[in-house]
């Protein structure tokens, strides 16, 4: 690799970890208070928002390792790509699998989804700082042609999906009755959990 192409992979390197790093400083927050008020007002929605945080959490703290890694050890950078590939997608894959065992049961019971002013604050704060952090990770995953990075921005951005989801299936069931929007919000949620997980996984990618 020459010096100029030394030198960008870099900067990406740097801005991957800058990245990363926000994911978890803030996911730590925001996504346990998502999960703790989501259980404690039974929504399902923004219980799968804080999943999908805490999740994203999982793969930023690994891109941290690998990236890190990287920066020492360029010439193993194959090697903790797969790694860090196969760690996103099995957190994709829990996320997929805990909001399928919440919520098909739920569905079932016909049990109602409640609401705080805490659960909304959360919803909406991992919306607005999720969105971007979502589309800078893929961006810069496909630049890095990193599936790793790819994936943990997929996460980002299931953890902004959820919470618009929340704020709908919320509203649709306080303005409608539609007690299972929200619900069904989690379910479409976990298949989309469940298709990325396939995607990142080092055995489930197709093409380069």
């Amino acid at each position: 690799m020459r010096a100029g192409q030394q030198a960008d992979r870099l900067r990406m390197i740097n801005m991957a970890l800058r990245l990363v790093t926000a994911s978890v400083v803030f996911g730590l927050a925001a996504g346990t208070v998502s999960v703790i008020t989501g259980l404690h007002g039974r929504s399902l929605g923004v219980l799968g928002a804080g999943l999908g945080v805490l999740a994203d959490v999982t793969g930023s703290a690994t891109l941290i390792w690998r990236f890190r890694a990287e920066r020492e050890r360029p010439e193993q950078s194959s090697a903790m790509e797969v790694r860090a590939a196969a760690v996103v997608a099995v957190a994709l894959a829990v996320v997929s699998v805990v909001l399928t065992i919440e919520s098909v049961p739920a569905l079932v019971t016909g049990s109602r989804p409640g609401t705080s002013p805490a659960t909304l604050a959360a919803a909406g704060v991992s919306l607005v700082v999720l969105t971007p952090l979502a589309f800078a990770k893929r961006r810069l995953g496909r630049q890095m042609e990193s599936p790793a990075l790819q994936g943990d921005g997929a996460l980002s951005g299931i953890g902004a999906a959820t919470s618009f989801l929340a704020f709908a299936a919320l509203a649709a069931w306080h303005t409608l009755g539609w007690w299972w929007a929200d619900r069904v919000a989690a379910l479409v949620v976990a298949a989309v959990a469940a298709a990325a997980a396939w995607r990142t996984a080092p055995a489930g990618r197709r093409g380069p």
